[in-house]
């Protein structure tokens, strides 16, 4: 069946368009990190269409930028999307976001600290842009006050989830267990970096380890004290249940805000009014990124706040039209 000029013409002008920018989210460098696809501005699409994009995109994460509520007082509304979902918060997908509206003019920013709003799911949260000579440098997101769950007890299933052998576990010191600063994750500490580089996911086990964790928790992070790099403090692989599959991320912000606040609870970093750590993953994905988390405490040696933060490189962007 052949169309007229007309009908082609008022077919081709129902189209949507919305613009994209893509980053990489933990490096300074393209290539490295974790990609992001954000929508700066998604003002007129479904919940069903940012599904649909972000299963296009295929990223870990995707966002869309909507003006915020007037009662939240925030400076935008951001949803996030996995290729299967909705979630409330994630790291680096509120870093990338923010340092897209930076340079878009979306949000004004001054050179030092700006400090922005985010209205999320999870609640709205405060953004600080750290800008020089017009230039972002950094993107700090303060996640939520860390919430401890239960210990993961069943040691024997998660090595086998991960491939890994239940010695590579230090049960005494740092026992696997549910933390959560917006997002919650299965903190699974090792004894050394090659037990976590040796990891390879078996999505049976690991199905039936998201089985025994509270809904929607379907994360795991595991880590050791045994860095590639000098300045780091911390070496990791994340890894998620997706349609069936154990997927990796490289660079993961929401997971580095509850290790912090893990090896801080547990005593297993040099505690201070400040907790610095510095967090490397991506390394197996050719993807090696750098994530810097701050814990402050209160006078009395609680956690106050948890900051998550890094670096952003913008390499693409273009048109979605559908």
């Amino acid at each position: 069946m052949q169309l007229n000029a007309e009908s082609g013409i008022k077919g081709a002008m129902a189209r949507k368009e919305c613009e994209y920018v893509r980053v990489d989210v933990f490096t300074k460098k393209p290539f490295g990190g974790n990609p992001l696809a954000v929508f700066p501005d998604a003002k007129g699409l479904t919940t069903k269409e940012m599904q649909l994009l972000a299963k296009e995109m295929n990223l870990s994460e995707t966002t869309f930028v909507l003006p915020a509520g007037k009662s939240s007082r925030a400076d935008a509304k951001v949803r996030i999307f996995t290729p299967d979902m909705e979630i409330p918060y994630a790291g680096h997908p509120t870093i990338g976001t923010f340092f897209v509206l930076a340079n878009e003019g979306m949000i004004s920013v001054r050179d030092g600290v700006t400090i922005a709003m985010m209205e999320a799911q999870a609640g709205t949260l405060p953004v600080e842009i750290h800008s020089s000579g017009g230039t972002v440098k950094k993107v700090v997101t303060v996640q939520c006050v860390p919430e401890f769950g239960d210990e993961f007890e069943d040691i024997g299933l998660l090595a086998q989830a991960l491939s890994v052998n239940e010695k590579d576990f230090d049960l005494e010191r740092a026992p696997p267990q549910l933390v959560s600063t917006g997002l919650p994750w299965l903190i699974v500490p090792l004894m050394s970096r090659k037990a976590v580089e040796s990891i390879t996911a078996n999505a049976v086990a690991f199905s039936e380890v998201v089985g025994r964790l509270p809904e929607n928790v379907v994360d795991v992070y595991a880590t050791s004290i045994d860095p590639v790099s000098p300045s780091a403090t911390t070496h990791s692989r994340g890894f998620f249940l997706s349609s069936g599959s154990v997927l990796e991320d490289p660079a993961t912000g929401s997971a580095s805000g509850c290790l912090g606040a893990y090896l801080v609870h547990r005593r297993l970093v040099e505690i201070a009014r400040r907790a610095t750590i510095i967090n490397e993953q991506g390394f197996s994905m050719g993807r090696p990124s750098r994530i810097d988390v701050e814990v402050r405490m209160s006078d009395h040696e609680t956690i106050e706040s948890v900051r998550v933060g890094g670096s952003v490189v913008e390499i693409m962007r273009g048109v979605a039209r559908f």
